[in-house]
């Protein structure tokens, strides 16, 4: 029963990167309401509905919210950023407990759950919204990017091409 569970999920979010939907994804501005001990963190690593689920299910994780970031336009509409001209990638931001899980943690769960080394792709989801991008607000989320880097650099854990 369990695998029939896990199938359907997986089936579930590869199906949903193809619908195509007028609805806007922003980040929302609720993040200025976030209590005290809850930090954000940024995450693009292909289809958000499927990076939506892999950090939704990890314990200390509030929410995983799907919207777009780094592009040209103001309110990106999925039609326009599937499109690929708007510079935009989807992402999701990680609202997360850091008392319960830290932003490596966080680092490690985004970087084995894709492959970060197939530039504009994920799957059978290509172009330049798709690319994977890890974002850090300070020295201390960048060290923890740069030494997974590192980390999986030596391990050769991306048949050598990071």
């Amino acid at each position: 029963m369990k695998n029939i569970f896990l199938a359907f999920i997986v089936l579930a979010s590869v199906s949903a990167c193809g619908q195509t939907s007028t609805r806007n994804f922003r980040f929302p501005a609720a993040e200025n309401k976030k209590p005290a001990n809850e930090a954000v963190a940024t995450f693009a690593e292909g289809c958000f509905w499927h990076t939506e689920l892999v950090f939704q299910s990890l314990v200390g994780v509030r929410d995983a919210v799907s919207g777009y970031t780094g592009g040209k336009s103001k309110n990106p509409d999925y039609d326009e950023v599937s499109g690929g001209e708007t510079g935009h990638a989807e992402a999701v931001q990680v609202f997360y407990d850091p008392s319960l899980i830290s932003y490596e943690t966080l680092v490690k769960a985004f970087f084995a759950s894709q492959d970060p080394t197939t530039p504009n792709r994920q799957g059978n989801d290509v172009g330049p919204q798709y690319r994977s991008i890890a974002f850090y607000k300070n020295d201390k989320e960048k060290a923890a990017i740069d030494a997974e880097i590192k980390r999986l650099t030596d391990a050769k854990a991306y048949r050598s091409r990071l």
